[in-house]
């Protein structure tokens, strides 16, 4: 019985005008978001490339400089060096946070560039989020889960056809166990089609070239999104089983989507700003700034007074630097802990609505997520770090020695900046809060339908 009602639906479905149209959608959008973000991923390729061949040529010709001191000079005081970071590869798929990390960094002893990419792109791009597969599932494919069954009890109640089904003696919970299974695997099958092709093509295009981790994280994705479909897909259902036209349905439908998917993402960072105000950065700056100044102040206080204080007053010249320096590092890491709360208190808020969680699950798998975020913040960190204790280490060697020896600059020996990726199974681990949500929901949403429908009305 049951296998007869899922291929009664699923034949139903195929027939329909709706299948026909949602097949053309998830066709021409996924296979038009790929071009698009294949073509951007080649552009910020060669770009890449472009910079990694400037800045190699930029450390020759410091390398050409004659003199070592002038080399030291031009590398640590003048030029500094850059770090370059690579496009991310299944940023094809799901761009996430991407655009708003920086490809490249600076460091140097003083005069650190800080790079401003923003004024390099097409600022018609800024206004409008990019056209990924994961923003097409989150946006427009939940909303054809809805549409594509809305309608399942409650049109077939007014098309009279329910009550001819019930009236054969045709279980309820085969009813609408098979009009779940049938109608998901209707919705299902279009969708998986069309991200297969789109991942043909960037695989024939040749920006990408998949081993098996891409690919397992693009299996994780993939697997993601259809858990996603399958929540909208069973709330539907779940709509369709609490009203009796097919017109409320719908409406009902279209309230529930706004809000899950415009309303609480966007509200929930809001509320966070306004329970847990963090510094701006600039206001941070400035206190540094000013705990900067204090320290000088007093240095020149002291160093007027060396002659007097001797000894001591080197000693006291140590004391005040290390005070003004445990200054400001208290206040940054006050700054980073306020912000850190922030960001968890948005995460958790916007955790009510399923896109959220499906955002965050998916970005992080693509490794364009908020991960990838901190861990380029970790890596900058650890950049300048290692040049400044580079360059103590050459100076040192300088003024021991009064000059350096020709030959010592090697490029290769320079820092250099490294992201370090996470493994696949901590993402797992770290997405297991949103798994477990996305989860969650689609069983409440179908124990919900399941027990609305045993007590369905049909006449």
């Amino acid at each position: 019985m049951l296998l007869t009602l899922i291929r009664r639906e699923i034949v139903g479905n195929v027939l329909s005008f709706r299948f026909l149209v949602t097949f053309l959608l998830f066709f021409g959008l996924v296979l038009v978001s790929v071009f698009i973000m294949t073509t951007d991923y080649q552009a910020r390729r060669s770009a890449y490339e472009a910079s990694l061949v400037s800045h190699r040529a930029a450390l020759s010709k410091i390398d050409a400089a004659g003199d070592a001191n002038q080399q030291a000079d031009d590398l640590f005081m003048n030029k500094g060096i850059y770090g370059d970071r690579s496009p991310d590869d299944l940023g094809v798929f799901v761009d996430g946070l991407a655009p708003a990390i920086p490809t490249q960094v600076h460091t140097a002893l003083f005069n650190a560039r800080t790079i401003d990419e923003q004024r390099y792109r097409n600022p018609v791009l800024a206004l409008f989020d990019s056209p990924d597969f994961g923003y097409i599932v989150n946006i427009v494919v939940s909303l054809l889960a809805l549409m594509f069954v809305f309608d399942a009890i409650c049109g077939e109640k007014e098309r009279g056809t329910l009550k001819i089904a019930l009236a054969n003696s045709v279980p309820r919970d085969s009813i609408v166990l098979g009009k779940w299974i049938g109608g998901f695997v209707s919705l299902a099958s279009p969708f998986i089609v069309a991200i297969a092709t789109g991942i043909g093509y960037v695989h024939l295009s040749g920006a990408i070239s998949f081993d098996g981790q891409s690919l397992t994280r693009l299996a994780w994705i993939v697997g993601v999104s259809l858990l996603y479909i399958s929540l909208f897909f069973t709330l539907g259902l779940l709509i369709s089983t609490l009203t009796h036209r097919a017109s409320t349905a719908l409406i009902i439908s279209l309230f529930v989507w706004i809000c899950w998917i415009l309303v609480i993402p966007n509200l929930a960072p809001v509320i966070a700003r306004i329970a847990y105000p963090v510094p701006s950065a600039q206001k941070i700056a400035a206190e540094k700034q000013a705990i900067n100044q204090e320290t000088q102040i007093m240095l020149q206080r002291i160093s007027q007074q060396t002659l007097s204080y001797g000894a001591e007053g080197q000693r006291l010249q140590e004391e005040i630097t290390q005070e003004g320096e445990a200054r400001q590092e208290k206040l940054d890491r006050f700054y980073r802990e306020e912000f850190a709360t922030q960001t968890s208190v948005s995460k958790t808020l916007s955790r009510l609505s399923p896109a959220a969680s499906y955002r965050y699950a998916t970005t992080e798998l693509a490794g364009t997520g908020i991960s990838t975020f901190i861990a380029f913040r970790q890596a900058h960190e650890r950049f300048e770090e290692e040049f400044d204790e580079y360059a103590e280490s050459i100076n040192d060697q300088r003024n021991r020695q009064g000059r350096l020896p020709d030959g010592w600059f090697e490029a290769d020996q320079l820092p250099q900046f490294q992201m370090i990726s996470p493994r696949l199974d901590d993402t797992i681990s770290q997405l297991s809060v949103d798994l477990l949500l996305l989860v969650v929901y689609n069983v409440l949403f179908f124990m919900g339908a399941y027990l609305f429908f045993l007590r369905y009305d049909v006449t």
